[in-house]
């Protein structure tokens, strides 16, 4: 390029740059811009951060983990560490923390702490510490009734909600239920490998949280097309030719788009300030954790101006700007239906192949090329489908044909502020789809019957009387409406030479047998043998054979089983378990003699379960600390599965709500070009209430037409996926119907929070032009 035409060049974009910055037009167009670009940079920057905050988190987990993976350590040293592990709970959120006694003095000190707690302290999370200063929570004071040493710090803690403590105890003994001894405090920082499906799962959320915010960023450099148009004729009219027009329009492109850069920095720096504070489904961070990775960063700031460039070059594709006018208010050609069709249709082609199986992570690239490019094709679909509706409007009320008119003239702008919704809609009922599919390969079924027991108390070996005291007065706490104690242990058959084999015992009265076997004429003295099925096979047992209750197996503690020993049929219990082996009632095996765990299953009243809940629990921690009070379930769900799930819906509801800022930003300034015409409505008589009803249908029109594609296209790519997993397909019609009201009520809340300027446009003053 010569020095001439690079002068020129310069000065045109120039020129474009000092339209962006001059006037009290340009700064407003300016700003709705860059705000637009903003929050989507702002979004891509979380984006790019969460692999950074998962490591954090990762390691953070890993240094503070007491977990001892080595041979056992049977005597105490130097650097040897008692640990008795503490699961509990406060109203849905979990309360852990861990007991210790230091062995030795050269123990290493977890990370967060200044000194390992000492006998009756503890120190705890901030988020715990103010729990615990509300004087509303006594249960909870009675549960975790240590001196308080001083707070965690940041580095001992997943994230600022985490209620996580240290307590010091001098009563921990080797033996003791629960309590374990290590020497190795953190370094497990082990591979996180997804698998094949799960990594499957992660790249369509990141392309469909993602998709729309590049469609927003480029819709957001489309703000005051039409202004801008008119001021581009002028400059034809002194002797601009068309490339020319373009340059200035790219420089005029790039100040917003360049700003909106900056702006999204600022909003991500803002955000990380305030993240702390805030908790998405149950999920809280910390805000230093948020960092972008550079690259990525670094490409964001080349991208976002370039999609900002892109989108407004392609906005002029049908506008002839002529000296004398912008001939777009003409009617303009119909839109042609079959090139808009082959992005869906080259998107899908580009999912069959996966049909055949998922086998090799390259697969992936197709994958998400072809979710992305089903995805755009919404939009390019849309406007079609808007077009040929809101051809046949026009009748009705006032309201209802001005908005008609306004759309028929501008059905591409109608379009393009509902897109983004349009494709995050149709792309959250995809992941739906898609999740809800492969659900069954991540849950499994516990066989818990939660209307016989909802929770679980649970004393490990070497805690069986205080178990058993325990259960007993667990069954006449208030709220309780019917509570089962026994005691699992495992006890070795004797006397079958080589082929002595492990025989599960099992020890609890009448009443309770009668839920873990079909037991009909059961009395006190009663022992009873199960045989096992093909999954748990047991072996065979008659009375007279002995059975060694000790823990090594070893003879030291025999036991005969009784002539009277009758068999009996197993049943699932209401924890899922199902028992078999020996079932014998304390009068035939008494409890002192099973030095094993002891398992209360409780039936809550459900008026006040939640409440009994955390009165069992205190009363739990009193009777010994280490014994786990445990809410029972019906299934339980993969935690890889479950943080993606999650993720991927926080990046969803995230990017619901760029969506209506952007939008709003849209119908702002959509508002602002058409000043004079309102005015001019007004000046004739015209009501608010008509003006605002017809501003509100056309949002309608087009939401209600964008959200109907949505569903189509969503289910269509779900089933897809969900057909590549080779899982049976499962829609989520009630998820499907609450994105829809979501949908619809972001474009509502949008017109509303639009009125006030409608309001104050209407004005007669409006009127005078240059």
């Amino acid at each position: 390029m010569s020095a001439a035409r690079t002068q020129v060049w310069l000065r045109d974009l120039g020129l474009g740059a000092r339209f962006a910055l001059s006037g009290r037009e340009g700064w407003a167009r300016t700003v709705l811009t860059a705000v637009g670009v903003g929050l989507g940079v702002a979004l891509l920057l979380l984006a790019t951060s969460v692999p950074h905050l998962l490591h954090q988190r990762n390691v953070r987990s890993a240094e503070r983990d007491l977990t001892y993976y080595g041979a056992a350590l049977d005597r105490p040293g130097d650097d040897t560490l008692l640990v008795g592990e503490v699961r509990s709970g406060w109203y849905g959120q979990d309360v852990t923390g861990e007991l210790v006694r230091p062995e030795g003095a050269h123990v290493r000190v977890a990370p967060g702490l200044p000194a390992w707690p000492r006998d009756g302290e503890m120190y705890a999370s901030p988020a715990l510490l103010k729990l615990l200063a509300d004087p509303r929570n006594t249960l909870l004071r009675e549960r975790i009734p240590y001196r308080v040493a001083g707070a965690i710090g940041h580095a001992g803690l997943l994230g600022p909600g985490e209620l996580y403590y240290y307590a010091g105890d001098g009563k921990l003994t080797a033996g003791q239920g629960g309590v374990y001894r290590t020497n190795s405090i953190g370094g497990h920082v082990g591979p996180t490998d997804l698998s094949i499906l799960l990594t499957m799962l992660l790249t369509v959320g990141v392309v469909v949280v993602l998709l729309p915010i590049g469609i927003l960023i480029g819709t957001a450099a489309r703000v005051g097309g039409e202004r801008r148009d008119r001021r581009l004729a002028a400059l034809r009219l002194v002797g601009v030719d068309r490339p020319g027009v373009h340059r200035i329009t790219a420089g005029e492109s790039m100040v917003g788009a360049a700003g909106g850069v900056l702006l999204g920095f600022a909003f991500f720096l803002a955000g990380r300030q305030i993240a702390s504070g805030i908790a998405v489904l149950r999920t809280d961070v910390y805000g230093s954790d948020l960092v972008p990775n550079a690259g990525l960063a670094a490409l964001i700031v080349l991208a976002v101006p370039a999609l900002a460039l892109l989108g407004t070059q392609f906005a002029l594709r049908g506008v002839a700007i002529e000296p004398l006018g912008v001939v777009r208010n003409a009617a303009p050609p119909r839109r042609r239906l079959w090139w808009r069709v082959l992005l869906p249709c080259a998107g899908l082609a580009l999912l069959l192949p996966a049909l055949h199986g998922l086998t090799e992570r390259t697969n992936l690239t197709m994958v998400a090329s072809g979710v992305a490019l089903v995805l755009v094709g919404v939009t390019a679909v849309l406007p079609w489908l808007v077009e040929r509706v809101v051809r046949l409007l026009g009748q009705g009320p006032l309201p209802v044909q001005l908005g008609s008119r306004r759309l028929q003239l501008s059905t591409g702008s109608a379009a393009r502020a509902v897109s983004g919704i349009t494709v995050a809609v149709a792309g959250t009922i995809a992941l739906q789809t898609l999740f809800g599919t492969v659900l069954g390969d991540f849950r499994k079924g516990t066989g818990a019957d939660l209307n016989q027991s909802q929770v679980s108390v649970v004393a490990a070996q070497g805690q069986t009387a205080a178990g058993l005291a325990l259960g007993q007065r667990l069954a006449h706490a208030p709220g309780v409406r019917n509570a089962l104690t026994f005691a699992d242990h495992w006890g070795t058959l004797q006397g079958r030479g080589e082929n002595d084999s492990g025989l599960p015992v099992t020890v609890a009265d009448c009443t309770t047998l009668a839920h873990l076997a079909r037991i009909a004429d059961c009395s006190p003295g009663a022992v009873y043998y199960v045989p096992g099925g093909t999954q748990d096979p047991v072996p065979a047992v008659h009375p007279g054979d002995r059975v060694d209750l000790g823990s090594d197996g070893k003879g030291g503690l025999l036991w005969t089983v009784p002539a009277g020993m009758k068999q009996a049929a197993a049943l699932t219990a209401p924890d899922g378990a199902t028992r078999s082996g020996l079932l014998a009632t304390p009068q035939a095996l008494p409890f002192d003699r099973v030095d094993s765990g002891v398992d209360t299953l409780l039936d809550l009243d459900p008026a006040t379960a939640a409440t009994t809940l955390e009165q069992l629990r205190t009363m739990a921690a009193a009777a010994d600390p280490l014994i786990q009070v445990m809410t029972l379930r019906d299934y339980t769900v993969d935690r890889k599965y479950t943080m993606i799930r999650r993720g991927v819906t926080i990046g969803a509801v995230l990017t619901m709500v760029l969506v209506g800022l952007s939008l709003l930003l849209t119908t702002l300034e959509q508002l602002r070009e058409r000043r004079r015409l309102l005015s001019v409505l007004v000046a004739f008589g015209t009501r608010r209430s008509t003006l605002g009803l017809s501003v509100l249908w056309q949002s309608t029109v087009p939401i209600v037409l964008g959200l109907a594609l949505a569903v189509a296209f969503g289910h269509l790519v779900g089933g897809v996926l969900g057909a590549i997993t080779g899982a049976q397909l499962v829609y989520d019609w009630t998820g499907t119907l609450w994105l829809l009201a979501v949908g619809a009520g972001v474009v509502l809340a949008t017109t509303l929070l639009s009125l006030p300027l409608l309001w104050r446009l209407m004005r007669p003053n409006g009127l005078p032009t240059e």
